[in-house]
């Protein structure tokens, strides 16, 4: 955010109720920041629709998994989103709990950085040609068997073009910011986050020549189902949280969307402290006499 931007007076505070002492937390935040004159509304069901909610800004307490849901459940009115980490890992919020105040400080001083991130509409479409409602998603789309079953075969496509089979458990397609999740622990590259780019990593694939490959966005990938191990479905899961049925035959269409991810944080080079800080990426070993 820069200083030309608009001040912040009125903050959307985002948690999840089932969670603890959630509610108590943010609502001690709200009345902290009313006497800097900053209105709040506090929304603590994670299944209502951000969809219409009028605000300056988003403030979400939470993990990844939070600001995730935040994300799709906002729609088309992508805010300002600024996430505060009371999860386990939290790669995707700016700072941890115990520097909320400070967060909101500079928040409110315009010290934080916008940067864009791409999202997706996920749907599932049948062999008979019909359309199943697109889902929003920020991180990824993963294509895999049922949790009994045997292995699945899948196809990945660019219009007529096929790209790739892959014949195993399944395939992830993440976005580069959902890059250093599901699709890093399976062995995918870590992209920067300001890439538009996609990323197709194997999951246990039966093939050794299978490999993580990486595309631009802006044609998105299509994964067709072409064996189900001898299940009815495979099944498809948006940012780890929607879940679809995949019939065989039937393809899972993933396109970037029109709207972007407004993630609100410490600029560019916080992703690189942060990869090193949770995930001791690339860390240099000590030195030995």
């Amino acid at each position: 955010m820069s200083s030309s931007r608009p001040l912040i007076r009125k903050l959307l505070l985002v948690g999840d109720e089932r969670k603890g002492d959630f509610r108590a937390s943010i609502q001690q935040h709200a009345e902290w920041l009313a006497g800097r004159g900053c209105s709040c509304e506090i929304v603590t069901d994670r299944e209502s629709s951000l969809a219409d909610r009028d605000a300056d800004a988003v403030v979400v307490w939470g993990g990844d998994g939070s600001l995730l849901a935040t994300a799709r459940r906002m729609g088309k009115n992508q805010l300002p989103t600024l996430g505060i980490n009371r999860g386990r890992l939290g790669f995707l919020t700016a700072l941890e709990s115990e520097h909320s105040r400070q967060a909101l400080e500079m928040l409110l001083g315009g010290e934080l950085h916008e940067e864009q991130r791409q999202m997706f509409a996920c749907d599932v479409r049948g062999a008979e040609g019909s359309i199943g409602e697109p889902v929003l998603g920020l991180n990824d789309v993963v294509v895999s068997r049922a949790a009994v079953g045997g292995m699945i075969l899948l196809r990945a496509l660019r219009g007529a073009v096929e790209l790739a089979t892959y014949r195993g458990d399944g395939l992830i397609a993440a976005t580069a910011l959902g890059s250093t999740a599901y699709s890093m622990a399976a062995g995918g590259p870590v992209l920067t986050p300001d890439l538009d780019a996609l990323v197709l990593t194997p999951l246990a694939s039966h093939s050794l020549s299978a490999r993580p490959l990486v595309l631009p966005n802006a044609d998105g990938v299509e994964i067709e189902v072409v064996e189900t191990g001898n299940k009815k479905y495979a099944y498809c899961m948006v940012d780890g949280q929607v879940q679809l049925q995949v019939p065989l035959g039937a393809r899972v269409v993933m396109s970037p969307a029109a709207t972007r991810f407004r993630q609100l944080g410490l600029g560019p080079s916080h992703f690189f402290r942060v990869l090193k800080a949770k995930f001791g990426f690339a860390g240099v070993m000590p030195h030995r006499r």
